[in-house]
C-alpha cells in the first residue's frame, strides 16, 4: 500500500468502540429488523451450533472454510472502509489480512460479495509485513444463495 493510501486509512486504525447497550453492535442504535436503521449493519446473529458439534470441530465452534477474496473492513466509528483480504471463514468467526492493525475488542463491519457481517476482533498479530486480524462474528447476513458457506446445488 502506498503512503497516500495508508494515510487515508490511518484514521480507522484504532477507533473507539461504540456503546453496546443497543441492538446494533456497530452504532449502538436500538431497533429491530434485519438491518440497523442507523448504519445499515446486519442485526441477525450468526448460526449457533450445539455443544456436541463444537467438541467435534474444536474451539472455533464450526469448520473453517479457506477463502482468498477481497473484502472491506469498516471499524465502528470510522468514515471510510479499508481493503482487506478474507483468508478464512467459519460460522463463529473469520480471519483477514490487513495493512493496518486493530485493537482487540474493536468492532468492525466486514463485507464481501457473499456476506455482510459485524465482527469483534479477538486477536491481532503481525505476520509477513501485514496484520492478521482474527474476529468472532456478532451478526451475519448472507448476500448470495451460495458461495459463502454452502452451495445451492447438490
Amino acid at each position: 500500500m502506498n503512503q497516500q493510501a495508508h494515510d487515508a486509512y490511518a484514521v480507522s486504525v484504532l477507533p473507539a468502540a461504540p456503546p453496546r447497550g443497543g441492538n446494533c453492535p456497530m452504532c449502538g442504535r436500538t431497533g429491530g429488523g434485519a438491518s440497523c436503521a442507523g448504519c445499515g449493519a446486519p442485526l441477525a446473529p450468526p448460526p449457533h451450533f450445539d455443544d456436541g458439534l463444537e467438541a467435534w470441530v474444536g474451539r472455533r465452534g464450526s469448520p473453517r472454510v479457506d477463502r482468498d477474496e477481497a473484502a472491506l473492513w469498516l471499524p465502528a466509528g470510522a468514515a471510510r472502509p479499508q481493503a482487506v483480504q478474507l483468508l478464512d471463514l467459519s460460522f463463529s468467526g473469520l480471519r483477514v489480512a490487513s495493512a493496518l492493525p486493530a485493537a482487540e475488542g474493536a468492532v468492525a463491519r466486514v463485507r464481501t460479495e457473499a456476506l455482510d457481517a459485524v465482527v469483534e476482533v479477538v486477536r491481532c498479530r503481525a505476520e509477513g509485513g501485514r496484520w492478521l486480524l482474527h474476529a468472532r462474528l456478532l451478526t451475519l447476513r448472507l448476500l448470495q444463495r451460495s458461495g459463502a458457506f454452502v452451495s445451492a446445488t447438490a
